[in-house]
């Protein structure tokens, strides 16, 4: 039951890792050259030592979109040594209005990742018919625009928009965008698209722009050398990652004629036949004799144990040395300063929650033990409750040494049950960092769940559906705790119905985890097969529906934040709600308008029918765009329906799809 360390494990393409800058050759006044090193699996070196010539490099996005092209010599196991390819590139800039080579050059250093390689695997080559077949089982989303030939290629033909970047950045900006981690999401706030009549290139120029493309398994690889325009070499759109209406192109006009409305070339190709070993071992899970059943009965074991010196007992913590297997072999470690504690237990309640150097509270904790507990082998633990802040300190020390594997606890917290707090969420963030495996034994579903990152937020995930949670497209889907008629219900699974046939089954939903709408939601997904996943808070007015594929917990002080794991969705449905509901929408709202979000159709859904309930919020919308206080689009994106094919038809003709 391996975790991932990100969904490029599911991807279903076989890639390198990025390339990194490893020595600058030459820095002139319109280019540079440097070596590029990456880092390849044993199967891709297989396929460059027999195959170089279907691996193409796919230059990094953000540098893509920032007007610079790097072209690349072609891989050859010549240039391998161990599992390192050594490759040289040449970067400048070539699209006018971008940064050039004065602002960006210092970039250009040693350390920078540049792109990765990728084999286009040939036994995945898509034909016509299949291209089609594909597009008809809707496993692939594709441009309106799409033209597809008689030899499979498809023409695509770009959105009427330009995009140029903000006046005003600075280097401080442009490092952030290249360096740090965010740097796609600051570059999406500083790109501005700008609609146009045609899109027309000059000769020897280029232009960014867009398309609208959903991919869940197949990949796309951008052909050059098209008489009606060339891409950048980020020649490879990969599955997941290309997901939304600003899927970015970088087209150059190579010609000595002006370029109007140009198509770009590309072929398609299905799921890769080949995948190293050590990724499908991630995506399959691994240790099928650790059950909820098996740990719940340690469980038993480890609550046994008592302690004589302190009055906080139930934090015991237990060490299993990765290689043993046997959890009936752990070593159980019980929290026990030195001496009798001869505080109360009120007071031992309050002090323990002060970690400052006046506490009373000796905050000797089991996790203290593991270091002394420990062979120099890797270790599981086991835990009662979710770390605090100390033991948290003691694991984090072990993880920096490579002491620590994996994490199982039971409950999240001694005091709010199964509720995560703020801090625990930043501390298995962390703990995704240094690589260790997090496991809940979880009583909500009667499961154990692994813990996964995805686009930043973390979930806990059923084993066997991990990587259906990392493909498939997410749908939130708010509503009331109130119950639906007969007809609402009909409504909402003929609307269930509808996205099925739309987007194919390779899609879930994520609600607020109570009940009345989002009960019922999670219930039609769960009859059409499709993933359920819900954002649990720890609130008092609903039940909680606990039959999910993935979910997270929050507790009430986290009831904002837990808007942000709500991102990890491509659509928001408003069914028929109350003030939550109102809530969240404007959270919505307002996350569009700030970028963090697509501007993508908003559906307020009328599932009692009617149309009247959501008619006042569409008016007031309406008055503040009039008034200036909302941007036009707002307005263009809110849909007021009760009809299912409604909701369809607007994706397909707003998103401009296939």
């Amino acid at each position: 039951m391996k975790a991932g360390r990100d969904n490029r494990s599911y991807r279903g393409l076989l890639q390198s890792d990025d390339g990194i800058i490893s020595k600058i050759i030459h820095s002139g006044e319109q280019s540079i050259t440097f070596q590029t090193e990456f880092g390849l699996s044993q199967n891709l070196i297989d396929h460059l030592r027999h195959q170089p010539e279907h691996i193409v490099f796919s230059e990094r996005s953000r540098i893509a979109r920032l007007g610079f092209q790097i072209t690349c010599e072609q891989p050859f196991a010549e240039n391998l040594e161990g599992e390192v390819l050594t490759l040289t590139q040449v970067a400048s800039p070539v699209i006018p209005g971008y940064p050039g080579l004065d602002m960006l050059r210092e970039f250009f250093d040693a350390g920078l990742p540049v792109g990765r390689l990728v084999f286009c695997d040939p036994k995945a080559l898509l034909t016509s018919d299949e291209v089609l077949a594909a597009i008809e089982r809707a496993e692939l989303k594709l441009p309106a625009s799409t033209s597809i030939s008689s030899d499979g290629r498809i023409f695509i033909a770009p959105h009427k928009v330009i995009c140029e970047l903000k006046e005003g950045i600075n280097k401080k900006t442009l490092s952030r965008i290249l360096l740090h981690e965010d740097g796609r999401e600051i570059l999406d706030r500083y790109q501005i698209q700008k609609p146009v009549s045609a899109l027309t290139i000059s000769p020897k120029k280029g232009v960014i722009t867009t398309c609208s493309m959903y991919l869940h398994e197949h990949y796309i690889v951008l052909q050059g050398g098209f008489s009606l325009g060339r891409n950048l070499p980020a020649t490879v759109l990969d599955p997941i990652k290309t997901r939304g209406i600003g899927i970015y192109l970088e087209i150059v006009n190579e010609s000595d004629h002006p370029l109007v409305n140009p198509l770009i070339s590309a072929r398609i190709y299905g799921k890769s036949k080949h995948r190293t070993v050590e990724r499908r071992k991630v995506a399959q899970g691994a240790d099928s004799q650790t059950t909820y059943k098996s740990m719940k009965d340690f469980e038993a074991r480890l609550s046994e144990e008592k302690a004589t010196n302190c009055h906080f007992l139930d934090k015991p913590a237990a060490v299993l040395e990765k290689k043993m297997k046997d959890f009936g072999k752990a070593r159980i470690l019980i929290n026990s300063p030195e001496t009798p504690c001869r505080v109360s237990k009120a007071e031992c309640t309050s002090e323990r929650r002060d970690f400052s150097p006046q506490s009373k509270c000796n905050h000797v904790y089991a996790t203290s033990k593991i270091r002394n507990s420990l062979s120099e082998k890797k270790a599981v633990i086991v835990l009662k409750y979710f770390p605090n802040m100390m033991e948290h300190r003691d694991i984090i020390n072990l993880a920096c040494e490579g002491r620590i594997e994996s994490i199982y606890f039971y409950e999240p917290s001694c005091e709010h049950g199964p509720f995560l707090s703020q801090q625990d969420h930043h501390r298995l963030q962390e703990y995704h960092t240094f690589g260790i495996d997090v496991y809940w034994v979880c009583e909500l579903n009667r499961r154990i769940m692994v813990h996964t990152m995805r686009d930043g937020m973390g979930y806990f995930v059923v084993p066997e559906r991990l990587a259906d949670f990392h493909k498939s497209m997410l749908f939130a889907f708010y509503g009331s705790t109130m119950e639906l008629s007969e007809d609402g219900v009909k409504r909402l699974g003929s609307l269930m119905d509808a996205l099925v046939g739309f987007w194919g089954k390779n899609i879930g939903i994520v609600t607020g985890g109570g009940s009345g709408v989002m009960e019922e939601a999670n219930t039609q997904a769960r009859k059409r097969g499709i993933l359920s996943g819900a954002n649990f808070l720890d609130i008092t007015d609903q039940s909680m529906t606990t039959d999910v594929d993935f979910c997270q917990v929050f507790q009430a002080t986290c009831r904002h934040s837990r808007q942000k794991w709500f991102e990890v969705t491509s659509f928001p449905i408003f069914n028929i709600g109350g003030l939550g509901s109102l809530e969240e929408l404007g959270i919505t709202l307002c996350n569009m308008k700030l970028s963090i979000m697509e501007q993508v159709p908003i559906i307020l859904f009328d599932t009692e029918g009617g149309c009247d309930f959501w008619e006042g919020m569409k008016h007031q919308i309406q008055t503040m765009v009039r008034r200036g206080r909302a941007p036009d689009w707002i307005e263009e994106n809110i849909v007021v329906t009760g009809d299912p094919e409604t909701v369809v038809d607007v994706y397909r003709e707003r998103l401009q799809l296939f």
